[in-house]
């Protein structure tokens, strides 16, 4: 028997092909359904988690397995969303060479200026690192959920400071955003 996927934004059983999201080029997206996920994002990328919460109530509360009242169908989708994807936390690790011609303590200069004048101001922000091993460079952020790094990414060109950072690398190597398991 095949396990019934869920959902990784809003929790929903996609039992059927036709509840599957899609990606940007039209093929079936594993993870999320075909409400929170139409075309290759999000359909309301700036939803919290906790207006995802509100938004499925009633729903939960019409299944009726896990809660029969608003109360507590909200305790059980406070325990059970942060268990999926789209709202545990996120690193975002880019691995990158700087252009040539720009100096560490020039780009080191930028990194600070962003930190200070964009990642810091940015909804989810939660920390970084920014480490070096002979040229190439690797920026480790970490959000508190998915929407937040995405949202980041997408703003980050309306930013003086970020548009300052970015000009000053050259080749991108490697940029993954990955679930955060556990951080000590």
């Amino acid at each position: 028997m095949q396990e019934t996927k869920m959902c990784q934004s809003c929790g929903m059983p996609m039992t059927e092909e036709t509840m599957f999201g899609k990606n940007a080029d039209g093929s079936k997206n594993e993870d999320y359904c075909c409400y929170c996920y139409p075309s290759g994002e999000f359909n309301n990328p700036s939803e919290t988690m906790e207006e995802m919460i509100e938004s499925c109530i009633p729903f939960l509360i019409e299944d009726g397995t896990h809660a029969t009242d608003e109360e507590s169908a909200r305790k059980v989708l406070q325990e059970f969303m942060p268990t999926l994807k789209r709202w545990k936390k996120q690193g975002m690790i880019i691995t990158f060479k700087l252009k040539d011609g720009v100096s560490a303590e020039d780009f080191l200069a930028a990194s600070d200026d962003i930190q200070e004048k964009y990642l810091s101001k940015c909804k989810g922000f939660m920390s970084r690192q920014l480490m070096i091993i002979d040229d190439m460079w690797t920026d480790w952020v970490i959000w508190e959920t998915l929407p937040d790094a995405v949202n980041s990414m997408h703003h980050s060109t309306e930013n003086e400071s970020a548009m300052k950072f970015l000009e000053l690398i050259g080749e991108v190597v490697d940029q993954q955003l990955y679930p955060l398991e556990r951080a000590h």
